[in-house]
């Protein structure tokens, strides 16, 4: 797997902590039916099937403003700003409670959550799609940072594909969250998991966006030689 997909799972798969936490009561109120072992599972990958869509479509929208293509070595700044903010969480909280970040947070989510109780009138295994895909939409510190990674994307099929690995880096404790519930999970997880492995994240992504020349782990980026070409990345070049 590409290494710029892998720091998306691995961030995908560090936030779930993060959503056990902040979102486990709402994952747990997710309409999955459960008279059967096969329908309760069947209904929780629907739920998170709509939220890794979710994800999946942010990233394609991101794609298509294209900063990569408008500035020389994006991703390599994108990645040390990425890595800054991460770490800046680390310290002062979520994002999504940062002062300027939390009223408009709290303005898109008090709209998202008026679309819940409709969601009861879809049938079948839609509803629990459904209510996955607001889920996905709903104001999350770790979407943002996904995000803001995401505009150091060549194309928008690589933003698409690095939100769906993102979402799909979730799946492992989501999956089972709305089954198991939220109490049971985090007595299961140490206190400061998150943190440390938050923490140890935007380090790499620092030292990736300082193109050290250490392959894989902080490739040289190099500028484009031709006109029109992005640049260059040592060890997974971009054309």
């Amino acid at each position: 797997m590409n290494a710029y997909f892998l720091i998306f799972f691995f961030l995908g798969l560090q936030s779930t902590l993060h959503c056990v936490g902040m979102c486990g009561p709402l994952a747990f109120a997710a309409p999955i039916q459960k008279r059967s072992i096969s329908t309760a599972l069947l209904g929780s990958l629907s739920y998170n099937f709509g939220r890794i869509s979710s994800y999946s479509y942010l990233g394609f929208l991101i794609g298509l403003i294209g900063i990569n293509h408008w500035f020389l070595n994006t991703a390599q700044w994108l990645s040390i700003l990425t890595g800054m903010i991460m770490m800046t969480s680390v310290f002062l909280g979520a994002i999504e409670t940062w002062p300027i970040i939390r009223s408009l947070s709290a303005k898109v989510g008090s709209t998202l959550s008026k679309l819940f109780p409709k969601i009861k009138k879809a049938p079948g295994f839609s509803q629990s799609f459904l209510f996955g895909m607001l889920n996905g939409f709903l104001p999350c510190g770790m979407v943002y940072i996904a995000l803001i990674y995401t505009m150091s994307a060549p194309d928008y099929l690589s933003a698409l594909l690095g939100m769906f690995f993102f979402g799909i880096g979730t799946l492992p404790v989501l999956f089972f969250l709305p089954l198991i519930g939220q109490k049971k999970l985090l007595a299961y997880l140490p206190r400061y998991t998150h943190k440390v492995l938050l923490f140890f994240i935007a380090a790499l992504l620092i030292i990736r966006g300082l193109g050290l020349g250490i392959p894989y782990l902080s490739p040289a980026i190099k500028a484009p030689t031709k006109a029109h070409h992005q640049p260059s990345i040592e060890c997974c070049e971009v054309q």
